[in-house]
């Protein structure tokens, strides 16, 4: 949600022509950027907090099995923050992408599920390396997948979830970069 949520916030400043009275106030672009995707950002947080609330009380309140948050807080929080950072970050990449609210809406669908399937949202990481090789690294999707798994499910610490939270942020500074450069203020 947070990647259209993003392209959309950004879509409804241009078309009021807000960007443009916000272009002549002393403030960077990339500072512009960043504000675009802060509200974005925690709306993200947020969901990611019920869903492990949910997990962990909810699912016991059923008479389930609860999810496991691991055994490193820090791990935990550090990717679930990359993860909400990374999909906001992309939010730009739609809003330089798109042109009209109907491709904000369909470009979002399209490239979100397609990472997701690809990324191991539906059918697990360890099976996507199985069956696609290295297919499924090019998306985020599949880093945080891993990253959440190796400490929730897996009981990893920080040091042993590194590479996944560093490519997390390599594709969050892609994505920012991208949408920086190719977004029209216009």
């Amino acid at each position: 949600m947070p990647p259209q949520a993003t392209a959309r916030s950004v879509y409804d400043e241009k078309k009021v022509g807000s960007f443009r009275r916000l272009l002549a106030a002393p403030v960077a672009k990339i500072s512009l950027l960043v504000g675009k995707i802060l509200p974005n950002f925690l709306i993200a947080l947020v969901q990611m907090a019920v869903i492990l609330a949910f997990g962990v009380f909810g699912l016991r309140l059923l008479g389930m099995t609860p999810v496991p948050l691991g055994r490193d807080p820090l791990a935990l929080l550090l990717a679930i923050l990359l993860t909400a950072l990374c999909s906001s970050a992309f939010g730009l990449v739609i809003a330089a992408l798109a042109r009209t609210e109907s491709q904000i809406g369909g470009l979002s669908a399209v490239v979100l599920w397609v990472m997701g399937i690809l990324g191991g949202s539906f059918i697990p990481v360890f099976i996507l390396d199985r069956l696609l090789g290295p297919v499924p690294k090019v998306v985020p999707h599949y880093w945080a997948n891993r990253a959440l798994t190796n400490v929730m499910l897996r009981g990893l610490r920080l040091a042993d979830v590194t590479t996944e939270l560093a490519v997390l942020a390599l594709f969050t500074a892609v994505f920012f970069a991208i949408g920086l450069l190719r977004f029209d203020f216009d």
